[in-house]
């Protein structure tokens, strides 16, 4: 499968920061993945970069996404040794789960120190690919606006220590990716929202998106559209709601760019129902 080569010269310098200085203060990690494409968030030298240092990985997005399928993922890597915990930024609730998570794999530390008396304020990074939601956790966390949030990928720019508690401080970190990454990697991270639009064709990606949908949850387009499936070919469904819903050009030719966008925010938006990718 092709190899894409993506790697903007902030995000080097991004990692490069926090490679040589944020790793050796952190206490541990939360790896922020988006929960309709879980997979394609994790980067493949993780370990190497974070020195072994404990890690709680984070679905995020769980509200966008298929519940089920992410329950499976999460005991996919619970037999590969990986803490996860499933969570939506919007809902206060996941303040506890997280915290509690953090405490779960700091727990030897947490307690060498209640033994010397000493309470301790853990540093916490939060890393992860552009536009997973590693913001809005923390300004959840915080109860406060502290860290930029977009859903436009590559907001964050800079590192910035933000304290919720006595507890934790954690560090808001730009949203970082490796220097290349395989075909179907990069079509999902794109799918997602956490490569610039400006990298594809739009009119493919709408269709890509909606491909797979029909494959895989065909009941949500169903219920989006109200529309039969008894078609012979997919690219005549497609047309369907094209026209359904008013992507024409003159010359009542589909207009398949601005389609393509249009089921591409809705997918991000949520608007076909909850539906994970892997």
């Amino acid at each position: 499968m092709k190899e894409i080569k993506w790697f903007p010269g902030h995000m080097k310098s991004a990692l490069d920061d926090i490679e040589a200085t944020k790793i050796k203060l952190a206490d541990a990690i939360l790896y922020v993945v988006d929960s309709r494409a879980p997979y394609a968030c994790l980067n493949p030298k993780i370990n190497k970069i974070t020195h072994n240092k404990p890690i709680v990985y984070v679905f995020n997005k769980i509200d966008l996404a298929d519940e089920n399928r992410i329950k499976e993922i999460q005991k996919e890597f619970s037999a590969e040794g990986k803490n996860s915990i499933i969570v939506n930024a919007k809902d206060d609730f996941s303040k506890i789960t997280i915290k509690d998570a953090l405490r779960k794999v700091l727990g030897k530390k947490i307690e060498k120190n209640l033994l010397k008396g000493v309470r301790a304020t853990y540093k916490i990074l939060v890393l992860g690919v552009p536009n997973t939601g590693k913001s809005s956790i923390i300004n959840m966390l915080s109860g406060e606006r502290k860290a930029k949030a977009s859903n436009i990928a590559g907001v964050t720019r800079t590192n910035q220590w933000i304290k919720i508690d006595n507890e934790f401080m954690l560090c808001d970190t730009p949203g970082v990716l490796w220097p290349s990454f395989d075909e179907l990697i990069s079509k999902n991270l794109a799918y997602i929202g956490c490569l610039s639009d400006k990298e594809f064709d739009m009119s493919d990606l709408g269709y890509e998106i909606m491909e797979i949908i029909y494959e895989k949850y065909p009941d949500n387009l169903k219920q989006k559209f109200d529309v039969n499936f008894n078609f012979d070919a997919f690219i005549e469904l497609y047309d369907r709601f094209c026209i359904k819903r008013g992507y024409i050009m003159r010359g009542n030719e589909i207009d398949y760019t601005r389609a393509g966008k249009a089921f591409t925010d809705d997918f991000r938006a949520g608007k076909f129902g909850g539906i994970t990718l892997e």
